[in-house]
């Protein structure tokens, strides 16, 4: 007569089975908490370069900050996750006008960062 219950090969099965669906939902979490992290650096990447675009954008056209030559700032970002690493380029372009290439990236992380290109005018040359 068999006596009831499971045996040996069945509970060995279903905890190797457990174990696969386990050691998998624990990857699938670790790769989504990567994803994460990377989507959070990109929109603190696009953030403060629409932010620093602004800026620019808004200083009078003599400022020092859009003075012919290489420009760079180094910081936090709020909420203070990152630490971004901005660079701007301005070239003189004739006419009034100057072209500016902005770059942003991680400090002290591997990758690419974003860019944009800026122009610049110092009058748009409408007659009221």
């Amino acid at each position: 007569m068999r006596a009831s219950g499971f045996g040996l090969v069945e509970v060995l099965v279903a905890m190797a089975l457990a174990l696969v669906l386990i050691v998998g939902a624990a990857e699938m979490l670790t790769l989504s908490l990567r994803a994460k992290d990377r989507g959070d650096l990109t929109a603190a990447l696009t953030h403060a370069l629409a932010d620093r675009l602004e800026s620019l954008r808004s200083l009078p056209f003599d400022d020092a900050s859009l003075a012919p030559g290489e420009h760079a700032v180094t910081g936090p970002v709020p909420p203070g996750r990152f630490a971004l690493v901005q660079e701007w380029e301005v070239s003189e372009e004739g006419g009034g006008m100057k072209l500016v290439r902005l770059g942003v990236r991680a400090a002290g992380r591997t990758g690419p960062g974003i860019s944009a290109v800026l122009y610049l005018s110092r009058d748009l040359g409408f007659e009221p």
